[in-house]
């Protein structure tokens, strides 16, 4: 499998992210680099996190809601863009995962 640089950009069209992806048949999965993400999206990801290794699965839901409320989408150098769902982050192991909305997995390939 191939792994893919992208850079994810928010709704405002401010990059806060990039990330290492491979395409893993139903998603994308790798490892993000969240140097640039803004600390209230970065705080999301953060409280994210906290709910999944804690088993609080109930507020879950919310969490998700607010981070999709952002409106990130995944860009490519070649210009690409689709905008994402199901996006998760996991700040303290740098892991990422997401789907693509509208497009095939097959969009997000080498050009």
């Amino acid at each position: 499998m191939e792994s893919r640089v992208v850079t994810l950009i928010d709704a405002s069209d401010i990059v806060w992210a990039t990330a290492t992806v491979t395409n893993e048949g139903s998603h994308f999965g790798g490892t993000v680099d969240l140097h640039e993400a803004p600390a209230n999206l970065r705080a999301l990801f953060d409280e994210f996190e906290e709910c999944v290794n804690g088993q609080m699965f109930s507020f879950l839901d919310d969490i998700q809601t607010k981070i999709a409320a952002h409106g990130v989408r995944v860009q490519l150098d070649d210009g690409f863009e689709a905008a994402i769902d199901d996006l998760q982050v996991f700040p303290t192991t740098g892991d990422i995962s997401f789907k693509l909305v509208g497009s095939p997995a097959s969009s997000l390939r080498h050009a």
